[in-house]
């Protein structure tokens, strides 16, 4: 028998909107048993419902009532797929950060809190004890994430013994005026871009053309030493048909559901604060929003972010060799032509991209 919810989508593929809505409506699940329904279902309700406006802050409200105290990126952290991919990441980030001499640059295209980027300075420490200067440029538009960046940055400066800069920039690369972009010309050549997680949200308006490739080309611009890209490897979440954006929704979330209820390095409270609080979110942003420019959760597959950092004038590191070995079962570790993939159960989950500006051997 077809999935209720399955069922719901097929009303509305027939523009029966009315039935839709008296189906969804009619569903009943528990967010912690029926977590998955319960996502799918909140976010079909939105959508066949126009005046539903979402209360209180989207990352935390939904949980908050069970009373917990979770911070959803500290349970992220310890998922092994995605410490397995900032692993790579980090370590082909030093490799090029070892090249700049003595005043590497990080460019972080995502900032976040910076905790790459402390992990990143560590690493390069651990690998280059000579280490005395470090500069980290960060792009975050939340003003309280990139204060708290700041702050881990020097303070793992200090603690390190190295002499850290920071510089941040509270607008997202899409946004940066032509002004703002000459402000890298200073670290031109001496620098690494760190882009995890944080490409996938450029929107490209139908008059604009691809905003993505746009901002590759200015960062090739730079002539930065190397490009490291984390990324989720899914299909159709930059599709303006609601229909095929489903359909991907329904897969990728679906696999990374089952990949957390396999773990066991988090608890199952953890997992459902994981799943309702940051999944969630992810999953009501590509199927409750509006069809261009409210929604930022468009992920691509791998290979289109390789093709564009090829037409962006990168080689692309077509084989990432000496790859650590997975320390969860759970996590499998595939190699493909100019990136790697890590999944679940034989599903892509995310990968990592490498280019730099001359030839790979």
């Amino acid at each position: 028998m077809k999935h209720p919810l399955l069922r719901v989508v097929d009303l509305m593929k027939e523009g029966s909107f009315r039935s839709a809505t008296k189906l969804v409506r009619s569903l009943d699940y528990d967010k912690r048993t029926h977590t998955w329904e319960w996502i799918i279902r909140d976010a079909l309700e939105k959508k066949l419902d126009p005046a539903y406006v979402e209360t209180g802050n989207i990352y935390i409200s939904k949980y908050e009532e069970a009373g917990s105290q979770i911070d959803v990126f500290d349970v992220i952290a310890r998922v092994p797929h995605f410490s397995y991919g900032y692993q790579v990441a980090n370590r082909y980030l030093v490799d090029f950060l070892l090249r700049a001499g003595e005043d590497p640059v990080l460019i972080d295209m995502g900032l976040g809190k910076g905790g790459q980027a402390v992990s990143v300075m560590r690493a390069l420490k651990e690998r280059k004890p000579s280490l005395q200067r470090f500069t980290v440029v960060g792009l975050e538009p939340f003003a309280d994430s990139l204060r708290a960046a700041e702050e881990a940055v020097l303070t793992a400066g200090r603690t390190l013994g190295v002499q850290a800069s920071f510089h941040g920039i509270g607008k997202c690369a899409e946004d940066l005026s032509r002004a703002e972009w000459s402000l890298f010309d200073r670290y031109r050549g001496r620098c690494a871009i760190n882009a995890s997680f944080s490409l996938h949200h450029i929107v490209s308006e139908p008059h604009e053309g691809d905003e993505r490739g746009r901002v590759l080309r200015s960062l090739r611009w730079y002539e930065p030493l190397g490009v490291v890209m984390l990324e989720g490897d899914a299909s159709s979440l930059n599709d303006d048909d609601f229909f095929r954006r489903f359909d991907a929704c329904w897969s990728f979330y679906g696999g990374v559901f089952r990949m957390v209820d396999a773990l066991d390095t988090i608890t199952p409270q953890e997992k459902v604060a994981l799943k309702v609080s940051f999944l969630g979110r992810e999953i009501e942003d590509n199927l409750s929003e509006d069809e261009m420019a409210n929604r930022h959760e468009r992920m691509e597959p791998l290979s289109v972010w390789r093709d564009r950092l090829l037409d962006a004038g990168f080689f692309v590191r077509q084989n990432l060799t000496d790859l650590p070995a997975p320390t969860h079962p759970t996590v499998q570790v595939e190699p493909h032509k100019g990136y790697v993939s890590v999944g679940f159960d034989h599903q892509p989950i995310l990968g990592i991209l490498v280019a730099q500006l001359e030839k790979y051997d």
